[in-house]
């Protein structure tokens, strides 16, 4: 997991939420300034997103951790029976 922000997370999360319109700042041209509104919005996505990317994260750890031990546990039942 890469911890920089890639505006094409951005534009593939807002076109999941369906939440593109002609005002959304991933649809405006690059060029254009975006309002205050448009700016606090894109930046509250992005903390959205790096947000759910790290949980995700911690949940994928977590599985694998789990069927690590699961692993030990099945290997050392059958050292016992």
């Amino acid at each position: 997991m890469t911890a920089k922000f890639d505006a094409r997370d951005l534009t593939a999360a807002l076109h999941q939420l369906q939440q593109v319109d002609e005002t959304s700042p991933s649809v405006a041209s690059p060029n254009t300034p975006l309002s205050d509104k448009e700016w606090q919005r894109r930046e509250e996505l992005k903390v959205k997103m790096i947000a759910a990317r790290v949980k995700l994260k911690l949940m994928r750890d977590r599985t694998e951790a789990l069927k690590e031990s699961l692993e030990r546990y099945r290997a050392r039942a059958a050292m016992h029976a």
